[in-house]
């Protein structure tokens, strides 16, 4: 996305533009980790299948990648889908509202958001803890690693979430409407 002019040379141009990029980071890496994700699992699969289909064996270790793998690709999917504003939501009443009650309520969506996401985040490190003595069977990869997408992805969430703050108090709100339309982003 790109800011106008304008924009760039007003009074909010700078910390705006500067809040957006930090939004578009946040999409990119967060997606770019999914897309890791979901190819490993994928072709760790394909891999089980095809061994045991020619070598007539199994690979163990294969049915193990999901479990690592499909936390990252799930909560990196929902910060990166909330970095681009395209989670599920219902705007119907809040943009029939005048800018200011809009303003309002956006942003106390997005405080009470920063702080049930960071909340969680805090707590995900507890079941971190828990799982850390827990091995998957095959690899010994602590089970720990898979649950510490909750927190990240928590983490990510609860930036994103400050970060809309900020963009409202600053005036660039008008910046973070949905970048993407229905997935048309490409890869």
């Amino acid at each position: 996305m790109k800011l106008s002019e304008e924009s760039r040379s007003g009074e909010v141009g700078a910390p705006t533009s500067l809040l957006v990029r930090s939004k578009n980071v946040i999409y990119h890496a967060f997606k770019w980790v999914s897309i890791v994700s979901i190819v490993a699992i994928f072709l760790s699969l394909l891999l089980g299948v095809v061994v045991r289909y020619v070598l007539s064996t199994n690979l163990g270790w294969v049915t193990e990648v999901p479990n690592l793998l499909f936390p990252w690709l799930t909560m990196c999917a929902i910060v990166a889908a909330a970095a681009k504003n395209e989670h599920i939501g219902i705007d119907l009443v809040v943009e029939k509202l005048p800018s200011l009650p809009r303003k309002g309520v956006v942003l106390a969506v997005d405080v009470i958001a920063m702080i049930a996401f960071g909340t969680m985040a805090v707590h995900a490190l507890d079941v971190v803890e828990i799982a850390g003595s827990q091995r998957l069977p095959i690899t010994q990869v602590a089970m720990s690693w898979a649950y510490w997408a909750v927190v990240i992805g928590f983490l990510g969430l609860a930036v994103d979430s400050l970060i809309n703050i900020a963009l409202v108090l600053t005036g660039g709100d008008q910046f973070s409407e949905p970048q993407v339309s229905h997935g048309e982003d490409g890869i």
